[in-house]
């Protein structure tokens, strides 16, 4: 009695399994045929580059390229920050954002984005044309990559464009005070075990070097507090803690997030973690960041529709 009743259960398990199968195949040729514009398959697992084969090309590309050194004119300095831009058809809080921007002779030289440039394939020359106006001007924009960005297999294409998703680069005020600011490829909600190990590196040769700030910007938040993102790019508790106890260690004042489109300020450990909203056309609450750099780190929200 007792083996047919273990026998039964394991035909039942067997045929569950066969029909949560099913039913994810079914579903996932169902979503795959909808709209050729979305890769659903990138929502649920990363069949491109992997992290840490994006960090080795983005390795190369510093010891080609180098750090960049930037002087400000002033010890306050402000950064604008934009975040999961979207692009599509539409590039109206985009234009708002670079505007207001280049409208601002107070601002400093360079401005940041944390990632989910584009909405759909493809669409990374249209952005480019919007953006253009800023380095016609002489001042920079320094990107981190998001995982709308490597869905399709872009990450060639954002490579090509932006260069290194991993990097850091120092700013420098009058007054000798100097910040250090780095970026992290977070697209697939991992750092991966050489990118990691490449953060600690940094931060120990940096710890004694007197920076006034450590700015670290990346796409993918580490503190989840919603169910929103469902399986995309989400660190897990492990490494959101590994990190967290990191930049606690290595005394990170900021930490820089964008993905969920919500904005949210966590102090874990002493380190601010906040994250942006997003500057998406069509969102209703659209919003980008300005920074004020001094000796405390002040934020203003400003709304573009």
């Amino acid at each position: 009695m007792k083996n047919n009743a273990k026998y039964n259960r394991m035909r039942f398990l067997h045929s569950l399994w066969s029909v949560e199968m099913t039913a994810v195949a079914v579903l996932m040729f169902i979503l795959t045929s909808c709209d050729k514009n979305i890769d659903y398959k990138g929502l649920f697992y990363t069949i491109n580059e992997s992290p840490d084969e994006r960090f080795a090309q983005s390795m190369e590309y510093n010891r080609t390229h180098g750090y960049a050194k930037i002087f400000v004119d002033r010890n306050n300095y402000d950064v604008y920050v934009m975040s999961d831009i979207h692009v599509d058809y539409t590039t109206e809080n985009l234009d708002t954002f670079v505007g207001d921007y280049l409208a601002d002779t107070t601002a400093a030289p360079f401005a940041l984005c944390l990632g989910d440039i584009i909405n759909y394939k493809g669409h990374f020359d249209y952005f480019m044309e919007h953006v253009k106006p800023v380095t016609d001007d002489g001042r920079r924009i320094f990107y981190t990559v998001g995982n709308h960005d490597l869905y399709f297999d872009q990450w060639k294409e954002y490579f090509s464009r932006f260069g290194s998703s991993t990097y850091w680069f120092e700013v420098h005020t009058p007054n000798g005070s100097k910040d250090l600011y780095i970026s992290l490829d977070s697209g697939n909600g991992t750092l991966g075990v050489d990118q990691r190990d490449w953060l600690e590196d940094v931060l120990r040769s940096k710890y004694f070097q007197g920076f006034r700030h450590i700015i670290v910007f990346t796409h993918t938040h580490f503190f989840k507090k919603d169910a929103s993102q469902g399986h995309t790019s989400n660190f897990n508790m492990e490494e959101t803690y590994d990190l967290a106890d990191l930049f606690d260690r290595y005394n990170v004042s900021l930490v820089l997030q964008g993905h969920s489109h919500a904005r949210d300020l966590t102090i874990f450990k002493d380190v601010v973690y906040l994250r942006v909203d997003a500057l998406e056309d069509h969102y209703p609450d659209a919003y980008y960041t300005i920074l004020n750099i001094g000796e405390y780190i002040n934020y203003n929200f400003v709304k573009v529709n």
